[in-house]
């Protein structure tokens, strides 16, 4: 997935903001991939070190927010400048089978390995059960097939429409608030966050989607920055009433929130997400410190290698139990052999367009764009 790419093909976008904003993007996409990288290979050789748990559970409400960017500047804006809507669906179409396939693969290496029993994997197979350092995976799979599914929506309402379906999703855990237990089917929880054990479920998430629409929607000059707005104060009012118990209380009840599809989670979800965009947004204009967010930004551009090839890896080891200091060790140079493979990926002999600026990532390309750049 990459950013750069919706800045080529088709009439000049004068309105898109300069490049760096793209590159700010792709760095956050890079820091929520080694965040989410980190978060599993602590469980695979660390399961006891928890320091790093309220950050790594930013992870998720990046990519989805970054998503919502992502398809507004790819998908809905080349849409509303006359695409055929044919070719977009088709793309899209490829892109949620591409999802699924890798779900798929990592959850069948998990069976084999016995990270997952035989059982645990038909039913996720099935989308009845969780997999294994896989679920962003079936999340974006499902936002694809919304997307498809309500293609002319989205590119009329934009932001707005999947905030209607987040209301839905709210109003629809309001009403079964007290009136359902614990122990609803895993499909609903997944799918509405009544209940408990997934987060964040589909119609809740559409909350992230929706705050990463009406940003993208921003930077298309499509709409002012009103919504995007509205959407940071009301994160900033429900996480003031979670700070009163104190700082360490609200954290733990951030890491607790996912699977109960709690606002306070999608709070912070989008205040931390907005607090490192501008983070990197300042790191960025810093010029002995830009090149940290230029590395991000590369990792960013390989993060379907990162977060599929390496909990492809995970999954097929076995568990094992090993000293702390051994098993930090490991997930060091686990991390360190990742991400050093996703950097050589990226020095490959480009094959796009030289318009696109982007080299070795011809997986992302695939990914997000539909349009090929058009040659001079």
């Amino acid at each position: 997935m990459t950013l750069e790419i919706v800045r080529t093909g088709g009439e000049p976008m004068t309105h898109v903001p300069p490049s760096q904003r793209y590159i700010v993007f792709d760095a956050v996409r890079g820091l929520a991939v080694l965040l989410a990288m980190v978060d599993h290979v602590k469980v695979q050789f660390v399961p006891d070190f928890h320091l790093l748990l309220p950050l790594t559970r930013l992870s998720t409400p990046s990519f989805i927010i970054v998503f919502g960017v992502m398809i507004e500047l790819a998908y809905l804006s080349k849409l509303r400048a006359g695409a055929p809507i044919s070719q977009a669906r088709r793309r899209i179409a490829v892109r949620m089978v591409q999802c699924l396939s890798l779900f798929s693969v990592i959850t069948l290496a998990a069976m084999v390995s016995g990270n997952l029993g035989l059982a645990e994997g038909a039913r996720a197979l099935a989308g009845l059960g969780p997999g294994r350092f896989s679920e962003i995976l079936m999340i974006y799979a499902l936002l694809f097939s919304v997307v498809l599914v309500l293609l002319p929506l989205f590119v009329r309402y934009g932001a707005y429409l999947v905030l209607g379906l987040a209301a839905l999703g709210w109003g629809l855990k309001g009403i079964a608030a007290g009136s359902l237990d614990a122990t609803v089917p895993y499909v609903l929880t997944f799918f509405t966050g009544i209940g408990t054990g997934y987060g964040p479920a589909l119609l809740p998430a559409m909350t992230f989607l929706a705050f990463g629409l009406a940003l993208g929607e921003v930077m298309t000059a499509r709409r002012r920055k009103v919504l995007p707005a509205i959407l940071v104060m009301l994160a900033a009012l429900i996480l003031s009433h979670e700070l009163s118990n104190g700082v360490m209380d609200a954290g733990r009840r951030f890491i607790a929130h996912r699977w109960t599809n709690h606002p306070g989670y999608f709070a912070v979800g989008i205040l931390g997400f907005s607090a490192i965009s501008l983070f990197l947004m300042i790191v960025q204009r810093t010029p002995y410190l830009k090149h940290l967010t230029a590395g991000l930004a590369r990792a960013g551009k390989q993060s379907l290698f990162i977060y599929g090839g390496g909990n492809l890896v995970l999954n097929l080891l076995p568990a094992f139990e090993i000293a702390r200091a051994a098993g930090a060790g490991l997930a060091f140079g686990f991390m360190m052999a990742l991400f050093g493979a996703a950097f050589i990926r990226t020095r490959r002999p480009a094959c796009q367009h030289p318009s696109s600026q982007i080299r070795g990532a011809r997986f992302q390309q695939h990914f997000l764009s539909f349009t090929k750049p058009k040659r001079a």
